[in-house]
């Protein structure tokens, strides 16, 4: 995976490409849903750029012509029109300046939506591997924490921009009529404010970029804050000052590295804020000297000091939204980064579609696996094959590759040697989304979804208009009904404390609606680890005496270290170390008398 480097980028033409590369991208997807705002917007902008020199413009000839007038008593037509323009010229700035901030915030919130929208769609897209990888984590957290934050005002950054190459153009027309070279002595007072914010930006990012795991380690810290079990377990084991901290030693690390790059910006700005003032007071001299000696009328004094300022502020505004834009670009190209990231699982352009209607024979040919990074093989030479209808269990010991076999039949990684057929075709030639939907899934971790009850169970399957029967049936199934019932709104029940009116179920009773959803799947393929961890025995009995009753062409893989349950498979997997050490019934396991009937006989011990 192509991630971006955690080192901080040099101050260098090729960083300004690609900064400039991403502020025509994001520039490209606000222009195709927003052109009629960004025209409106720019045409506020023009308007607001030529105002300010039209009221120094108008106060300047006004002055002039006053001068002239002084105690003429004659109010002419030019000081009539003149005075008009500096009334309606005052007015401009107000008015547009609401117009532009309107725009702005019309942007502002189709941005948020937009970029989180895609960022959301790619998170979700992306393959397991990539999400389990550190780089790419580094970098998710980057995005996490600015992403959008970061476009939303790298793009708002970009009309300030071009409003400050309006007004400099404007400046530069009317100061061309004063002395050139008194513009270059400005340009050269202002130019170490560009540099300073370049690197402030630098620093800010190598700060963010350079700590990107600390602050995936403080994330997670803080989480078990926000989340009530963890809470109960740090107040139990008299953990909270520790794990308190341990947030604060690493929220304050943090902070002295910023506090290091604003010493060291705030110096900057004020030398560099003192030299741009420097050169408008040597032209405010120079202005004042040619009056002096009559070179100079008062108003056009006033009006060119004026347009000095304007061009001063114009270029020193210029200068640090250019530096800004560099900083957050940075950030940007984060997410652009994130959101070009290929994934390792590459489906084909004419990729398998199954028939959805048929429930596939899978086969395991010789393979073997290594996790990305691993030089250690997970899963050596296993060879198996699953027919349709099957109730096939896997059993050994933790980390012996159940759940390995698992990702890899769900495609979350490829296998490193051998191959997955299904159905006969290799299952890198096969549509992911067909073949999912013939897949159910109850995981280990499986998610707790704090909705209504009967919404929680249909998630089994949103591709499809929701049916009440289906969640009841569903329910009963997974013997989630029992609680269900006993609820006050029952299945409009919503679930959750922190919800008003909600409930909040128990793990065996989250369990119990997780199974009851892939239930409501009616997967052909269905996939259980460990379903009734949770679960009392007596519900995990009604359980599997129900999964017989599943339609004889439906295939369940369960991966489980009750043998009560296991042994009702039609057959059983022992994996150890990886590989596939022996496959039968339970009565024939038993009379092979190896790691199956070992396991087995400890266990039923343990219940005598």
């Amino acid at each position: 995976m192509d991630t971006q480097d955690e080192k901080s980028p040099t101050f260098s033409l090729k960083v300004f490409k690609v900064i400039f590369k991403n502020a025509a991208r994001t520039m490209k997807i606000v222009w195709k849903e927003k052109k009629g705002t960004i025209l409106l917007l720019f045409a506020t902008l023009f308007v607001l750029s030529a105002s300010p020199f039209l009221l120094s413009g108008s106060r300047g000839l006004l002055i002039n012509e006053l001068i002239t007038s002084f105690g003429s008593g004659v109010f002419s037509s030019r000081i009539i029109t003149l005075l008009l323009v500096l009334i309606v010229a005052s007015f401009i700035q107000p008015l547009f300046r609401n117009l532009q901030m309107f725009y702005e915030k019309l942007l502002w919130f189709f941005m948020e939506q937009k970029f989180f929208g895609l960022l959301l769609h790619k998170k979700a897209t992306l393959d397991v591997a990539i999400h389990e990888d550190p780089k790419f984590n580094n970098l998710l957290n980057r995005v996490n924490e600015f992403g959008v934050y970061r476009i939303q005002n790298f793009v708002d950054r970009q009309f300030f921009v071009f409003q400050n190459i309006f007004e400099l153009i404007i400046a530069l027309f009317i100061l061309s009529f004063a002395n050139w070279w008194l513009l270059i002595v400005v340009l050269m007072g202002t130019i170490p404010e560009l540099v300073t914010e370049i690197k402030y930006g630098n620093n800010i990012w190598s700060i963010w970029g350079g700590k990107a795991e600390d602050r995936r380690k403080y994330a997670r810290l803080y989480g078990h804050f926000t989340d009530l079990r963890s809470i109960i377990e740090l107040k139990i084991f008299q953990n909270i000052g520790y794990f308190i901290g341990l947030v604060q030693e690493l929220f304050a690390s943090f902070q002295n590295e910023q506090k290091k790059a604003e010493r060291k910006r705030i110096v900057s700005q004020l030398i560099s804020g003192s030299l741009a003032q420097l050169t408008s007071a040597f032209a405010l001299i120079w202005f004042v000297f040619e009056v002096v000696h009559g070179k100079l009328q008062v108003g056009t004094l006033t009006f060119f000091l004026a347009s000095i300022t304007d061009f001063r502020l114009s270029l020193s505004g210029l200068f640090q939204n250019l530096g800004q834009q560099y900083q957050d670009g940075l950030f940007v190209n984060d997410v652009f980064t994130l959101l070009d990231t290929k994934p390792v699982i590459q489906i084909p352009p004419k990729a398998i579609q199954l028939d959805q209607k048929k429930t596939p024979t899978i086969i395991f040919d010789n393979v073997s696996f290594a996790y990305p990074g691993a030089e250690v093989l997970s899963l050596k030479n296993i060879s198996l094959t699953i027919v349709p209808g099957e109730k096939l269990a896997f059993v050994g010991a933790n980390g012996a590759g159940k759940t390995t076999l698992v990702k890899l039949l769900c495609r979350f990684y490829d296998p490193t040697e051998g191959r997955i057929l299904i159905d006969g075709y290799d299952l890198k030639n096969i549509d992911l989304e067909s073949w999912y939907f013939h897949l159910g899934a109850l995981f280990q971790d499986y998610q707790n979804y704090r909705f209504l009850v009967k919404e929680a169970i249909a998630f089994g399957r949103t591709g499809e208009k929701p049916s009440f029967e289906k969640v009841q049936l569903s329910a009963r199934t997974a013997e989630a009904d029992v609680f269900i019932e006993k609820w006050e709104q029952q299945y409009e029940q919503q679930l959750g404390k922190d919800f008003t009116g909600g409930v909040e179920p128990s793990i065996g009773q989250w369990q119990k609606l997780a199974l009851a959803r892939a239930f409501y799947r009616e997967p052909r393929v269905l996939i259980l680890d460990e379903p009734t961890s949770s679960i009392d025995a007596e519900a995990e009995s009604k359980i599997f005496e129900k999964l017989e009753k599943l339609p004889k062409d439906r295939t369940v893989i369960l991966i489980s270290h009750r043998f009560s349950t296991v042994r009702q498979a039609n057959r059983i997997a022992v994996i150890e170390g990886g590989e596939l050490k022996e496959l039968g019934t339970h009565q024939e396991l038993l009379k092979e008398n190896k790691t199956y009937a070992r396991l087995f006989k400890m266990q039923a011990k343990g219940y005598q």
